[in-house]
């Protein structure tokens, strides 16, 4: 009978133990992948507003003295590269988050490229914004 009860709790405890391991992670792939697209979903329509905001300011940049021009081509040259990484890390999603998304890497692997992935989209909002307020500084 003493043994039986051992058996019983010792199938209690690996029953928990594995509930525990299976559930215990409280990661989940789909709620960090909808945080990083909160956030390409906040400077996305942005980029209308970028793209205009650089034609004004190699437009001003024609117009001034060589001083100014300079730091106005700085400027639309940053725009244009903040553009560029949101194309960038859209083509970049596209080509390679299906086989995270489908942890065909594993979960750790899934893991790290979604930590990154929201790395990286959290410096293209900073660049997009960080240049557009500087060019909205610049054109006043």
């Amino acid at each position: 009978m003493a043994k039986f009860n051992v058996m019983k709790k010792l199938s209690l405890l690996l029953f928990v133990l594995t509930l525990f391991v299976s559930c215990g992670s409280g990661f989940d792939a789909e709620a960090e992948k909808n945080k990083i697209f909160d956030i390409h979903d906040e400077v996305m329509p942005k980029m209308g507003e970028l793209m205009s905001l650089k034609r004004k300011v190699i437009e001003k940049a024609s117009e001034v003295n060589a001083e100014n021009a300079s730091e106005l081509q700085n400027i639309a040259q940053e725009l244009d590269e903040a553009s560029e990484g949101m194309m960038s890390w859209m083509r970049d999603w596209s080509k390679n988050s299906q086989q995270y998304m489908e942890m065909k890497n594993g979960t750790e692997a899934q893991k790290e490229y979604l930590a990154a992935e929201m790395e990286r989209v959290i410096d293209v909002k900073e660049a997009i914004n960080t240049s557009m307020a500087k060019a909205k500084e610049a054109l006043k």
